[in-house]
């Protein structure tokens, strides 16, 4: 399962239109738990989300992640938000120092984006410019963690 809710977009010729599924049991945005200086229950495990957060930040070049957009539900399991200003058409990092660790299946799945396989599922939303961008982001987060080796990658467990 994905840290991101179910979207879907209507089949429509005449407006452009998304509805995405309420995450429910949200305890707070990553801003409140900052206030109120709470630790998660799971140091360990809230880290490998942290880390694939900033992965797919990274992927998508996510100009507006920030605390306001990161939910935290009852399980205290991640939840990303407002992906409004993303799939810019850059061919590089925004900021590859984010990038420490990443899960193996991750890394595994970004090594199979290619223009053919991003133009056939994304077309109908992005620009052959920002398809581009996003296939050269991921070919060097891939190259980046191969390079760091087997001390950067991680399994995390999957989500129900």
């Amino acid at each position: 399962r994905t840290l991101i809710p179910a979207t879907v977009v209507p089949r429509s010729n005449t407006r452009n239109a998304s509805y995405t599924w309420w995450v429910d049991d949200v305890l707070m945005m990553e801003i409140d738990r900052h206030k109120k200086k709470m630790e998660p229950p799971d140091p360990e495990a809230w880290n490998r989300q942290m880390h694939v957060v900033r992965v797919f930040d990274q992927l998508i070049y996510n100009m507006d992640r920030n605390l306001g957009n990161l939910l935290i539900d009852k399980a205290w399991q991640l939840w990303m938000i407002d992906h409004t200003r993303a799939f810019r058409t850059f061919r590089e990092l925004k900021n590859p120092a984010n990038l420490v660790r990443c899960d193996r299946r991750l890394l595994a799945r970004l090594k199979e984006l290619d223009d053919a396989t991003i133009s056939r599922e994304l077309a109908r939303y992005l620009k052959p410019e920002e398809v581009k961008g996003l296939v050269a982001r991921a070919q060097i987060i891939v190259r980046l963690f191969e390079q760091k080796g087997e001390s950067a990658l991680y399994d995390a467990p999957v989500r129900e």
